[in-house]
């Protein structure tokens, strides 16, 4: 009898181990991070929707959104010798069938006096008054609650405004008009005005703090949306008024169209009249001229430069303009001093600080690279320099200055040429590290700063600057087609120093060689205007002028100006010259300018301590007031007395975006710390996948 087999099922495991799977588990947590992180990126790289340059998105209770299309922006200017007169107006129609308050920020000429607001609807214009930033404030909330028509106009930063229309009645289209008093700068025998048009997404430093409470005391009007995409931060606590939502310039056609027509009367025979980044049209009428855009109308998306260059028997050595005011006189003084050439340049000591933030992508670091290289190539033997380049860290060349030798000089070309955009823009680490390497005194001692200057916290950096010890001079570099140029003018004032400003790569040359003649040397120190008694001169101390360059002063005086005599030193010798201003030109508009220059020195003057800081805010306010001046303390409201929103209709409100600057890549934005959820995402995604992974050994373990 043969033994009993024992059947496959009883030898082998019936229930056998099956193949593991823990790859998939891996595979899905590994997935699910990837997509959060991905959104959480996002989050950052679009933190605006996706609203077209130049139109008020508006969402109903339904989520439907609603446009108002911005049909255009005008400008009227008149440039009388340097004083340059402008009237902005900017038209809106909301094309929606609710009642709309629309908000936008936009760029004017740093040194600008806004002087003038009105609001029109049809027929009717309402006038603005200036009146206290906050008293203003009040009174367009109240006007908004209470469903009237109301503008104001404010300043966020001395180059950067804020506009505000509430109770735009459904299919109306309204007008606003803002006038201003600026003037042309002259530098190497070209006189040029420039017009901001867009500007360049700013990187916002710091810690987010809670957001203001605003709510209104009626159920039936809202508050404006949120406009910026920018959290407050505790070193830029304004960072959502000055970080409007930018897009894209379109392929075809226009988003943002602007219109311009300028009347030039020069005073001068004019050898030649052109648009550094805009083709026009001149007509020329005796001594005037009457220029356009030869497209009629151009998108918004970079700066307006209009240069106009005298023949050279009429190159003016000074100009004075004279304006009588409520029983005093205001005066405005050019002066251009002997130029000497330069026979021997000093040995320096010169740090390059380059921004290579995310800003900076596209042609703006084709054109800061450029330069850089440029002025590498142009140091002497005898110069020391490093470079510093900088985005949310920074990096150098060498640890110290080292000799312009052609060997390290080539070293330094490559180690720049190698230089790439990417990433956030702190540039105070930077500028801190050029001030700490130079303190040799025996040496020139400067700091060349290339940027577009596309930060919030300028007031840092001007701090950092007017700090003890910090005796190198600073000359910076705009770079872009929309460079944030009242931090290039003043970091450069405060530092005394010079700026250029580089919008295409064609200006590279030209402007870093008139920059290096400013380098090896200053054309006139110790300047000394002999002004009248009974005067209040600004700016009280003039700077000293570099190669090229004209002195500019503005003045109040008890009685007209008859001569003014003018003294100070060259390279070579002293020099003097008295300027005779019997037949100085009446001109409107200079009282204004003075002012302007009046806050500015206050505000300086509080920066190098030389003020309470607690005093500053009646100072100005004395004087804005006085002559109906916007300021950062003062703001322009219009307000219709009568009401035209009924009360149980709601108002809805958005802000309108920028164009791009034109070359510019269109980088993510930079919150500040906690200011979106993207971080939480990324971690929530992170200890999710943690959490699969627990619970996929708890299973293994259970079985």
């Amino acid at each position: 009898m043969y033994p009993k087999r024992i059947p496959k099922h009883l030898i082998f495991d019936p229930q056998p181990k099956r193949k593991s799977k823990a790859w998939i588990w891996w595979l899905i947590g590994i997935a699910i991070t990837a997509v959060i992180s991905v959104f959480s990126v996002d989050a950052l790289a679009t933190p605006y929707n996706d609203n077209h340059a130049g139109e008020l998105k508006l969402t109903s209770e339904s989520g439907l959104k609603l446009p108002s299309l911005h049909l255009e922006t005008t400008v009227k200017t008149d440039i009388n010798g340097l004083v340059v007169t402008t009237e902005y107006i900017q038209r809106f129609k909301n094309d929606s069938d609710e009642w709309v308050e629309g908000v936008y920020v936009f760029p004017l000429p740093d040194m600008a006096a806004v002087r003038h607001m009105e609001m029109r609807v049809g027929e009717r214009r309402i006038i603005g008054e200036i009146k206290e930033r906050h008293k203003a404030e009040r009174l367009y909330k109240k006007a908004r609650a209470e469903g009237k028509r109301a503008a104001i106009t404010t300043q966020q930063r001395d180059n950067l405004f804020t506009q505000k229309v509430a109770n735009i009645a459904p299919h109306q289209e309204i007008e606003v008009r803002l006038s201003f008093i600026d003037t042309a700068t002259y530098q190497a025998g070209v006189f040029e005005w420039r017009l901001p048009t867009t500007l360049t997404p700013r990187y916002i430093p710091g810690i987010s703090q809670p957001p203001e409470d605003e709510s209104e005391s009626t159920t039936n009007a809202v508050t404006t949306n949120a406009f910026g995409w920018a959290s407050a931060t505790d070193q830029v606590p304004d960072a959502p008024f000055i970080t409007p939502a930018m897009t894209p310039p379109p392929e075809y056609g226009l988003k943002n169209p602007l219109r311009l027509t300028v009347s030039l009367q020069s005073g001068m025979e004019l050898a030649s009249i052109e648009g550094l980044y805009h083709d026009l049209d001149v007509n020329k009428n005796d001594d005037h001229y009457t220029i356009t855009f030869q497209h009629d109308v151009v998108e918004m998306d970079r700066d307006v430069a209009l240069q106009w260059t005298p023949v050279v028997s009429a190159q003016p050595r000074a100009a004075v303009f004279q304006q009588q005011l409520e029983g005093d006189t205001y005066a405005m003084v050019m002066m251009v001093p002997p130029n000497a050439p330069v026979v021997h340049a000093l040995p320096k000591d010169i740090i390059f600080v380059i921004d290579t933030s995310g800003s900076m992508q596209g042609n703006s670091i084709i054109q800061a690279k450029s330069s850089l290289l440029l002025a590498i190539k142009q140091l002497s033997p005898d110069d020391r320099f490093n470079v510093i380049a900088f985005n949310d860290h920074f990096s150098v060349f060498n640890d110290r200055t080292v000799p312009a030798s052609d060997e390290l000089k080539h070293i330094a070309t490559q180690w720049v040429s190698a230089l790439d955009a990417d990433g956030g823009t702190e540039m105070y680490p930077a500028l801190q590290e050029a001030y700490n390497q130079l303190a040799d005194p025996e040496r020139l001692q400067q700091v060349v700063f290339i940027t577009d200057g596309a930060i919030g916290n300028e007031e840092m950096l001007f701090e950092l600057i007017t700090a003890p010890g910090h005796n190198a001079r600073l000359f910076t570099v705009g770079i872009g087609s929309a460079p944030n140029a009242y931090f290039m003018a003043k970091a450069a004032q405060l530092g005394r120093g010079s700026y250029e400003l580089i919008g295409y790569r064609d200006d590279v040359r030209g402007k870093m060689s008139r920059l290096f003649n400013k380098l090896n040397h200053v054309a006139a120190t110790n300047i000394t205007i002999d002004w009248p008694e009974d005067v209040e001169p600004y700016p009280s101390q003039s700077a000293d002028l570099f190669h090229s360059e004209a002195l500019l002063a503005f003045a109040k005086l008890s009685a007209p100006l008859q001569h003014l005599p003018i003294s100070g030193n060259t390279a070579q010798q002293a020099w003097q010259t008295t300027i005779t201003a019997n037949d100085a030109a009446s001109t409107s508009g200079i009282g204004s300018l003075w002012a302007r220059y009046k806050v500015a020195e206050i505000e300086d003057q509080a920066r190098r301590g030389n003020i309470p800081q607690q005093d500053v805010r009646d100072a100005v306010l004395d004087v804005a007031l006085t002559h109906s001046l916007l300021t950062r303390f003062t703001a322009f409201i219009a307000v219709d007395e009568t009401p035209v929103r009924p009360q149980y209709l709601p108002l809805f409100g958005e802000g309108v975006t920028n164009v791009m600057p034109h070359g510019s890549a269109q980088q993510r934005m930079q919150f500040a710390n906690t200011a979106t959820s993207a971080t939480l995402s990324m971690w929530l995604g992170i200890w999710g996948c943690v959490a699969l992974f627990i619970l996929h050994i708890n299973r293994i373990r259970v079985k």
